[in-house]
């Protein structure tokens, strides 16, 4: 995993408490905020995961769950965007440890993406190289930080295989957790996306 140089300035903490009831009053009735769509399964018991998706405000340096990114230059003779930088908050609220991974990856606006339905290899581009992979205690929070950043771009290798679109495209997170009878990650059923993001070719 990457980390940023350490003369970057720190970024004030965010009150995790209150951000955390927020997401997950937003995460429990499924509201689509802005761009993004933030989901969890219905919870059984007390028992669930946590997946939110915030930004960095630099200039109130501070987190937040707005700003998310809609149109993205892209270069033609480069054959990538801008950057684009998103942070995960990942919640282990199961009543023992979990191995999590998230996964991102890049679907046309019209890919279908819900609690029973991930993106496959057909569906969606893989963009593996930004996976993450956390083992979380019980009650425990990832929260955002340069450990939790998905700092990416669209590439040449994405269009080829998505084409391009008018309507966008969904940047997508999906939550996995370690199944032991597969001895591999299961989808949960948890995940966010940032819709309608649009390309501008310059």
């Amino acid at each position: 995993m990457t980390k940023k140089k350490s003369n970057t300035r720190a970024k004030r903490e965010v009150d995790f408490e209150l951000a955390a009831k927020i997401v997950l009053v937003l995460t429990v009735i499924g509201i689509l905020v802005s761009t993004v769509l933030i989901f969890t399964p219905p919870i059984s018991g007390e028992e669930y995961a946590e997946l939110g998706l915030l930004t960095y405000n630099a200039s109130e340096d501070k987190y937040e769950a707005e700003n998310y990114p809609t149109n993205l230059l892209y270069d033609n003779t480069e054959g990538v965007s801008e950057n684009i930088s998103l942070y995960i908050l990942l919640g282990n609220h199961y009543e023992r440890a979990k191995f999590f991974e998230v996964r991102l990856k890049i679907g046309l606006q019209s890919v279908l993406i819900n609690q029973d339905v991930y993106g496959t290899n057909d569906t969606t581009y893989f963009h593996e190289a930004h996976w993450k992979q956390k083992v979380l205690a019980v009650g425990e929070q990832w929260t955002p930080s340069s450990e939790t950043e998905f700092k990416f771009q669209f590439t040449s290798a994405i269009l080829d295989k998505l084409g391009t679109s008018s309507t966008g495209y969904k940047i997508i997170f999906e939550l996995w957790e370690w199944n032991n009878q597969l001895d591999d990650f299961s989808y949960s059923g948890v995940h966010v996306y940032v819709t309608s993001v649009k390309l501008v070719f310059v």
